[in-house]
């Protein structure tokens, strides 16, 4: 352990630098001081050298001291917390090597269940943090030595590579309760993610397709697509939901859907449309799922369905379907497989279905998600509403002959009639 110099088998210098060698917590260091060797070296670095060369090596001593003295600190410290923490605990500190960032995060426990597609994505993530720890501060082994400044050079990464707003504090969120919730018993004095300030999301919201686009579309579709597409758009439920729907949340008998959502674990009820319920009637029960191809297909590869339907978009010659953004690297989707749900959500809320049913059927629990997300008339149908429900005297416009009723959100409108504004959407499907 000491100063060295680098030498060829001439001994002469092979660079210009000093190192240093030494050993903390069983582990060798070999690292380069940084200081450049000055004057006329001696032969054997043991004898004296110039003024010049020993002035240099003093400044290596010092530099290779403060390693040492720094490691050794850091080592004592590393100690002290894990004393403290047997005495408090109870139990030893589990040392939680980076590498195996994802293999501990599987194992915290969670109020709803991980689908397999959202448990690869977010290992996806921790595996990406952990490669950028291996190579660029390798000398962080254990996550209780991952830093501010390392959690603030990965961020900076992400924007480096311009991900979405929303894409961007998924992954902060995600490595941030990672540290919160198994940071404590793995040694992290300070959550190395707290203080970092999540991204300002710049929403783009999907549009509604008309009912000749949705008439298209169906045209268009394939034999494996074309039904789970039909119960989307007479259900408004999601893709995956749709896939993976089973004959036991379907009441063919009393003509409901009652199926927990995938997303958010709310319980939707849904009428059964004619339509839909005529389709149903007719498939065989070979399997716990309805659409067991399409059910196949959503657990080996989510984006199968999604690319079954953007051929149909395609083929249906529907125009615009995605948007550019400046603040992200990929363009933004506004008219693929979950407008549907956002095309269900618009015609039901236009129509006069009060909220209180259309949250009641999609499973949202707020009305704030509804209306910020999922409510997207187009310009006619809006000033239309708007002019109906206004008072002529404001208005000064002839009632149209088929007016667009007024969004109602009183739970007590809530009856029968309702009930069959509901079913009257399935007009809107019709061939």
């Amino acid at each position: 352990m000491g100063l060295e110099l680098r030498r060829d088998a001439d001994h002469n210098l092979r660079s210009k630098w000093w190192y240093g060698r030494y050993t903390v917590n069983g582990k060798r260091r070999f690292i380069n001081l940084d200081v450049e060797v000055q004057g006329k070296p001696p032969a054997d670095i043991r004898h004296a050298g110039s003024t010049a060369f020993e002035c240099s090596r003093a400044l290596a001593q010092a530099k290779l001291n403060e390693l040492i003295r720094d490691a050794t600190s850091h080592k004592s410290a590393e100690k002290h917390l894990q004393e403290l923490y047997e005495l408090k605990a109870g139990k030893s500190i589990e040392r939680v090597p980076v590498a195996d960032i994802s293999a501990h995060w599987l194992l915290i426990p969670t109020r709803r269940e991980r689908s397999a597609s959202w448990e690869r994505t977010q290992c996806s993530t921790l595996k990406d943090f952990s490669d950028y720890i291996k190579n660029n501060h390798p000398a962080a082994q254990y996550i209780s030595q991952i830093t501010p400044k390392m959690a603030r050079e990965w961020l900076h990464s992400l924007e480096i590579k311009k991900y979405a707003a929303a894409t961007y504090n998924d992954k902060l969120h995600l490595l941030k309760g990672f540290f919160e919730r198994i940071g404590h018993e793995a040694g992290v004095i300070k959550n190395p993610f707290s203080g970092c300030p999540t991204k300002i999301k710049k929403t783009m919201h999907r549009q509604p397709f008309t009912q000749d686009e949705l008439n298209a579309i169906l045209t268009h579709c394939d034999e494996l697509t074309r039904p789970v597409v039909m119960t989307a758009m007479c259900t408004a439920m999601r893709r995956g939901d749709c896939s993976m729907l089973k004959w036991e949340s379907v009441d063919l008998e009393n003509g409901f859907i009652s199926v927990k959502t995938s997303k958010t674990g709310e319980l939707a009820e849904i009428p059964l449309f004619p339509r839909l319920r005529a389709e149903l009637e007719q498939l065989p029960r070979v399997s716990e799922y309805v659409f067991p191809e399409a059910a196949a297909m959503y657990k080996t590869s989510i984006h199968g369905l999604s690319w079954r339907f953007k051929k149909a978009l395609k083929a249906a010659e529907i125009k615009e379907t995605v948007v550019a953004r400046d603040d992200a690297r990929h363009k933004a989707s506004v008219k693929d497989f979950h407008s549907l749900r956002t095309t269900w959500i618009t015609m039901a809320l236009s129509a006069g279905v009060p909220m209180e049913l259309v949250r009641r059927v999609t499973g949202h629990s707020t009305v704030e998600v509804v209306l910020k997300h999922y409510f997207r008339p187009g310009r006619e149908a809006f000033r239309t509403a708007l002019e109906t429900a206004m008072p002529h005297m404001l208005t000064g416009g002839a009632t149209p002959a088929k007016a667009i009723q007024a969004v109602q959100v009183r739970p007590d409108l809530i009856h029968e009639q309702q009930l069959k504004k509901v079913e009257g959407l399935a007009a809107t499907v019709a061939a």
